[in-house]
């Protein structure tokens, strides 16, 4: 799979049912009919770099330090995605090979999504840290994980 750098006729691919901000943003499965969808801006400087998977959503390196070479990971796919595991592959390659980063770190709220870790562990992320009480969903706080995933080529 590969990204595609992002254009204004994919606008439509910014918004969808994924909480925001998660490093795998799936459609949440409970989500209420009526909820706004969860929105993402359009890179605004050179920190951000913004990718689209035609059809299935949008790849998000935001926090970009150009100089220390690291990133934080958004993802967010709408339901008829399928299996997540090839825009995550695709999005580490991508941050990795053509940005040049050597981290690429993201947040994880468990029990959101089913089966989110196993993705984020075949795909070479590595639990970091947590974060107790870090978000406020559906009248509850939830704790938050830091995943991230280092670029051991030696390049």
């Amino acid at each position: 799979m590969k990204l595609k750098g992002y254009r204004a006729a994919d606008r439509a691919l910014l918004a969808g049912e994924w909480l925001p901000g998660e490093l795998l943003g799936l459609p949440v499965a409970d989500r209420p009919p009526l909820a706004e969808p969860s929105r993402v801006p359009p890179p605004s400087d050179d920190r951000e770099e913004l990718c689209v998977v035609p059809g299935a959503g949008f790849v998000r390196f935001t926090g970009v330090d150009w100089i220390h070479r690291h990133a934080r990971l958004e993802i967010g796919l709408r339901p008829a995605a399928g299996d997540p595991r090839p825009v995550l592959e695709a999005a580490v390659r991508h941050g990795f090979r053509v940005l040049g980063m050597h981290r690429l770190y993201g947040w994880l709220t468990p029990g959101v999504y089913d089966g989110t870790e196993a993705v984020l562990k075949a795909c070479g992320l590595q639990w970091e840290a947590t974060v107790p009480q870090a978000l406020w969903v559906a009248g509850g706080a939830l704790d938050r994980q830091l995943w991230g995933v280092l670029d051991d080529s030696g390049v």
